[in-house]
């Protein structure tokens, strides 16, 4: 019932449309059920001129001149039947519009909901869910129900009309006969249901296995520099070609059904064609049935019997429907964030930590344990400490992407749960580690973050992050496009262009999260300077590993195990045991093996 309903809210604009169609599909079964009949007239009633025993048969053969001017005339029956094949192929070509326009409306609403809906998720969502399968269904399972739409629900009501209608007039022409044409339909029903309930569950592992093989491609893709930097195209392959023969063999299962499926429902209805052309020819050969009546049985049979047959291909695309559905209301069904909910509080940069704790979902061990600080307004604070330490879930809990599993976090004395997400993170700038570039060119990356910015006040962004030179050494400068994922450049190129489209849009709150390692020093540096003379006001949070980024801040956090182990200036930490004065003897080493001043 669930999945009727989905089908009922996205026809909500076209259900006017369907209603139409319908009736559409009901003249047109009607119109096809008519032509055998006029057949059946001219050849019984007109040129063997037999009498009418229907009154219907009879009131037209009076109203058109009586039989000896039909045999004068048999162009009038022509023409007839010529007209109503006409009407035929125009209720042919309106159902297939009509099934063309309704379908793509209700995908391009389903897409639509799909994709704002997957925009509203919470980030923890999107950590769990394989990206590969979240594509198949937003594109090969809607499409599924646009194969059903298109063709499917025409094709029932049809079948449905044409069935009741036709078994009606053949009953009326000779009982004992459309008794015989009826035998085989209850067999043919229940191979059909049978056949649903097995194609069902071959179609939900072929999807499923459809989704592990585009995840397989979309990761490949995605990380192909790794691949290739690593020589493991053969290893790839080899995946590739295992989730490929897993996804052929349940495709093949399901292929085997309905080759089955096909084969014995054809023999079925063959039989009973056969068996209705003997019975016929007895019955014409007796006497009980005119050659005219026997053509129309001859005709609705085939009428009846192979939509019947077709209840399978309909139970089996419905059956692959149902599955679509029922995985797209997987994604529908998750509880979308809460962004527009909370105080709207002016924010300046005070940000405090009191006994903060937070475990991921499914962890034995908190990732932060009892994290106390604060950092004041206008603060450059670094955060340092080994790979896993918790320094990234950190900056997770200030955006809150996750909420703390215990403890507060405030912001200017508000607390972080208090305040509405959206203003939450307009008000908080953020540089990733691994920064994300669009297929556009350069000035549209940059200028994505405020599109009322003006092409002086993108370049001025570009200079404070140390890359405006290198975008005009370029052939087209800002309108060179960086392709997918930022692939033509290099990795400190995509960094300072990912921190140029955060500077473009000053908040009170900038976090640079590891997003200064690919960058020298001594741009590292240049950086940081431009950034302190613009934004002065800036509460700025700096997680790296490298001490040179760190050395000048205000306040130095060391995160170990997720805990703050050390607090202080640089110069403070150097007097202390401990992890940072160790990481500054190591870097400093090898920065002086590598013959830079340290």
């Amino acid at each position: 019932m669930r999945k009727f309903h989905f089908i009922w809210e996205f026809l909500e604009s076209n259900r006017k449309r369907m209603a139409a169609m319908i009736i559409l599909v009901c003249v047109y079964a009607f119109l096809n059920l008519c032509s055998p009949l006029l057949f059946s007239f001219m050849i019984d009633n007109v040129i063997h001129a037999q009498p009418a025993n229907n009154p219907v048969l009879a009131w037209l053969l009076d109203h058109l001149g009586g039989a000896a001017y039909l045999q004068r005339n048999l162009w009038i029956g022509a023409a007839a039947i010529l007209a109503i094949n006409a009407l035929i192929c125009v209720c042919v070509f309106l159902r297939g519009y009509w099934n063309a326009v309704i379908s793509e409306e209700v995908c391009r609403k389903v897409r639509n909901r799909l994709y704002a809906h997957l925009q509203s998720l919470p980030f923890s969502y999107h950590v769990r869910i394989k990206t590969g399968d979240l594509v198949q269904r937003c594109t090969s399972d809607v499409d599924q129900i646009r194969r059903f739409l298109a063709g499917q629900i025409s094709e029932v009501v049809y079948s449905v009309a044409t069935a009741l209608a036709a078994l009606l007039i053949l009953f009326s022409i000779y009982r004992p006969l459309a008794w015989l044409a009826v035998i085989s339909m209850p067999l043919l029903v229940i191979y059909a249901y049978v056949f649903f309930t097995r194609v069902q569950k071959a179609f939900l592992a072929s999807d499923e296995a459809e989704g592990d093989l585009s995840t397989a491609v979309q990761e490949n893709l995605s990380g192909i520099r790794v691949v290739k930097a690593f020589n493991n195209e053969r290893e790839e392959i080899r995946k590739f070609e295992q989730k490929n023969a897993r996804y052929r063999d349940l495709t093949f299962k399901m292929i085997q059904y309905l080759g089955a499926y096909w084969g014995t429902s054809d023999l079925i209805c063959l039989t009973q064609i056969f068996v209705i052309i003997l019975a016929g020819i007895f019955a014409a050969i007796r006497g009980d049935l005119s050659v005219g009546s026997f053509f129309v049985f001859i005709s609705y049979e085939g009428m009846i019997l192979w939509p019947v047959r077709n209840l399978g291909r309909i139970l089996a695309d419905m059956g692959k429907m149902s599955v679509s559905i029922g995985r797209l209301q997987e994604i529908l069904d998750e509880t979308p964030e809460d962004v527009a909910s909370g105080e709207t509080p002016p924010i300046e940069g005070r940000i405090e930590f009191d006994h903060v704790q937070f475990q991921y979902e499914g962890d034995s061990q908190p990732v932060l344990k009892d994290l106390t600080f604060t950092i004041e307004k206008g603060m450059t604070v670094a955060l340092i400490g080994p790979t896993g330490g918790g320094k990234s879930t950190l900056v997770h809990l200030l955006m809150r992407l996750y909420d703390p599993t215990s403890g507060q976090i405030r912001i200017d004395g508000h607390e972080i749960t208090d305040i509405q997400r959206t203003w939450l993170r307009q008000n908080i700038g953020i540089v990733l580690q691994e920064p994300f570039l669009f297929s556009k060119t350069i000035y549209d990356n940059i200028h994505l973050a405020r599109r009322g910015a003006h092409r002086e006040e993108v370049e001025q962004a570009a200079r404070i992050a140390s890359v405006h030179e290198v975008i005009a050494e370029f052939d087209r400068g800002y309108d060179t496009l960086v392709g997918e994922k930022g692939v033509t450049l290099s990795g400190g190129q995509k960094q300072r262009i990912a921190i140029a489209r955060t500077v473009l849009s000053p908040q009170p709150i900038l976090i640079f999260d590891d997003s200064l390692s690919a960058v020298d020093t001594q741009t590292d540096a240049k950086i940081r300077a431009a950034l302190k003379e613009v934004q002065s006001q800036t509460t700025t949070l700096i997680i790296t590993q490298r001490v040179a980024s760190a050395m000048d801040a205000d306040l130095i956090l060391v995160l170990e195990q997720g805990r703050i182990t050390q607090a202080g200036t640089h110069a403070q930490l150097l007097e202390q045991d401990g992890l940072y004065r160790r990481i500054v003897e190591i870097q400093t080493a090898r920065m002086n093996e590598g013959g830079e001043e340290a």
